[in-house]
């Protein structure tokens, strides 16, 4: 048995406890609105999107929805003892951890770590490595075989295609019957890792230029 890495996991998991019991005793609530994502709630509080999800039972690539109540930690100092814990813990792993991510990304993924095709790559094994840049990915998935079409599909990629630029590509986590969708996407505000960046929005009628099309996995 691997004594040390037990007694990581072990000292990680009482952490935990211990942070999610200090939040459970001093939390407010936050109402989902139209539009708002784990990132943006998570902004107006100072808190990590990923944090913010892990409180409520969620990760971000769960759907949140307009009148749903998420616990908000009140900002209290962690016990120091807690934060050393913690801080040891991430530090004797963040080595491995690193190079383990790399390796995983030079194997499976081969776009460039931080934009919107690595990020759409990274939830979408099925999508391949070779459609070039985002503007591209809809021609060349359909020279590929795969369907492409303007119907908006959980589990399909969302593709903008714009003539003046690269385009962008999301991957789709929930659609409406008003026709808004949710995405998880990277590098969307420069912001270059993965996440639910814009809550509900019409796809057509965004900040992010271009004609949308979706291309749809081969068993959907």
């Amino acid at each position: 048995m691997n004594y040390k890495k037990t007694l990581t996991l072990a000292t990680a998991a009482l952490a935990g406890v211990v942070l999610l019991s200090q939040a459970d005793a001093k939390a407010d609530t936050y109402t989902i609105q139209n539009g708002d994502s784990f990132y943006s709630v998570a902004q107006m509080y100072g808190l990590s999107a990923y944090d913010l999800a892990a409180l409520n039972g969620m990760s971000i690539y769960d759907t949140i929805f307009p009148g749903q109540v998420l616990q908000i930690p009140d900002k209290t100092p962690i016990d120091p003892f807690v934060t050393n814990l913690l801080t040891s813990s991430v530090n004797s792993e963040s080595s491995e951890a690193s190079q383990l991510a790399s390796n995983s990304a030079q194997t499976d993924n081969t776009y460039p770590v931080g934009q919107c095709t690595w990020g759409v790559k990274q939830l979408a094994t099925w999508a391949s490595n070779w459609w070039g840049n985002a503007g591209d990915w809809a021609a060349n998935a359909a020279n590929q075989g795969f369907v492409v079409s303007s119907q908006a599909e959980v589990g399909a990629i969302v593709c903008w295609t714009d003539p003046n630029s690269y385009g962008h590509v999301a991957y789709v986590t929930a659609v409406n019957t008003s026709g808004q969708i949710q995405v998880l996407e990277s590098n969307y505000g420069n912001k270059q890792w993965i996440d639910n960046y814009r809550g509900w929005f019409d796809p057509t009628n965004s900040k992010t230029a271009g004609e949308v099309s979706y291309i749809y996995p081969k068993n959907l």
